[in-house]
């Protein structure tokens, strides 16, 4: 059987990404696309089936909508069979997490340099912290604009904050794909760009996890024909993984907990203070592939400043629907001690407890902790700093969530 390797994958997924950019442009082709498909090439004539292999790469690009059980080879058991690279001409989430252990992708360098960006003003101003807050949580929140509305948070962003221009780098028109009988619409879960498939059907879209990728919305939300999109950059790294952050964020604030969000312009995720003095640091990261997940957190999963006691890596819980066994996975090649995996409804929990609330809803064995006792950092201490406890109201409840597909054309593949 022919055997494709985790390194060719990655590769063959930076040069997706490429392709993306381009607005799904193939020719000239990017060159880690070529040298993918070149050694996919070289796998199929070692393992004796040279007839069988795309003869080009537009085919192979064709190959690539494909879950992996179509494509006639083996892979690592660390990737599921049944996922795929492409998705109506979109990477998946699986693709983008390839790219980024192959050493980064277009997508994260377009975040990366906003990134960047917004913190360097930051640090000039002397409100810097609150306004580095105020950015995150308004592209969180905002992943589509009305041309007016965009108007105005320029205005709002540019008068004595100097983020104007920053604003135009997150956001873009939406392409003309998206458009259906002369109308856009939004994901009634997320609130993200819907797309449209080759039926003419409004569908969700691959990096929103509460309906099957691919799926028809009976329920939508009518747009306005001037609006526009995050980048797919800033979406996918900001966007998607953000709106748990901001979720978790408003729950522990409902508790009455001091909570920080982005402590000293986003060292990690929140920073919660407990009445005892005891600090707790979280850091939200969403992927679709827990052992992915591992090999991109690199040497200090969380920083130690501002300083914390206790800390933990959150994953949203919504990941359990397609990956049972996310956490078991993730915890087989865990290797930090003073930093524990834990899903976001389970560490709410844990939080509940420690606040002395009564009637705690989640029960920590029932949510992927194996214990109450949570990882100590104990070579750090705890010295008083305050943290900006300002909250906005939650918005109201989405719908339950819709059983998740098994169909072969499922995307499972969606950081922070």
């Amino acid at each position: 059987m022919i055997r494709l390797d985790i390194p060719t994958l990655e590769q063959i997924s930076a040069g997706l990404i490429k392709v993306q950019a381009c607005q799904g442009r193939l020719y000239p082709y990017p060159q880690d696309l070529q040298l993918g498909y070149d050694r996919v090439v070289l796998a199929f004539l070692v393992g004796g089936k040279a007839l069988d292999v795309p003869d080009s790469i537009p085919k192979f690009y064709e190959l690539c909508e494909q879950p992996f059980e179509e494509w006639g080879v083996e892979i690592d058991d660390e990737i599921d069979s049944s996922d795929s690279l492409l998705f109506l001409g979109e990477p998946t989430e699986l693709t983008i997490e390839l790219a980024e252990a192959f050493g980064g992708s277009v997508l994260s360098q377009e975040q990366t340099k906003i990134a960047t960006e917004l913190l360097q003003h930051c640090q000039s101003h002397p409100q810097g912290v609150q306004i580095y807050t105020k950015f995150r949580r308004f592209i969180i929140e905002h992943p589509v604009l009305s041309n007016q509305e965009f108007v105005k948070a320029k205005g709002d962003f540019g008068l004595g904050v100097g983020l104007s221009d920053l604003l135009d780098e997150c956001y873009e028109p939406v392409p003309s794909c998206y458009e259906l009988e002369g109308n856009f619409y939004a994901c009634p879960y997320c609130h993200a760009l819907a797309g449209v498939n080759p039926q003419g059907q409004v569908i969700a879209n691959s990096s929103c996890n509460r309906c099957p990728p691919g799926r028809r919305l009976k329920r939508k939300v009518k747009l306005p024909s001037d609006c526009l999109k995050l980048k797919r950059g800033i979406e996918r790294f900001w966007f998607y993984p953000g709106r748990a952050e901001i979720q978790l964020f408003q729950k522990l604030v409902d508790l009455g907990l001091e909570v920080e969000l982005y402590p000293e312009c986003d060292r990690y995720d929140l920073r919660i203070k407990f009445p005892d003095g005891e600090v707790w640091a979280l850091d939200l990261k969403d992927y679709s592939n827990p052992y992915l997940l591992v090999r991109n957190l690199g040497d200090e999963p969380i920083p130690s400043e501002p300083p914390w006691d206790v800390a933990y890596i959150v994953i949203p819980a919504e990941r359990k629907k397609d990956r049972p066994a996310y956490l078991k996975e993730l915890k087989s090649r865990w290797r930090w001690e003073n930093v524990k995996p834990v899903f976001d409804d389970a560490v709410f929990a844990l939080a509940k407890k420690k606040a002395g609330v009564r009637e705690v809803e989640v029960q920590a064995s029932e949510t992927g902790v194996e214990s109450d006792t949570p990882p100590t950092n104990s070579k750090q201490s705890y010295t008083n700093t305050e943290g900006d406890t300002r909250s906005t109201n939650s918005k109201g409840g989405e719908e339950k969530s819709t059983k998740r597909d098994k169909s072969p054309t499922k995307n499972k593949g969606r950081k922070t």
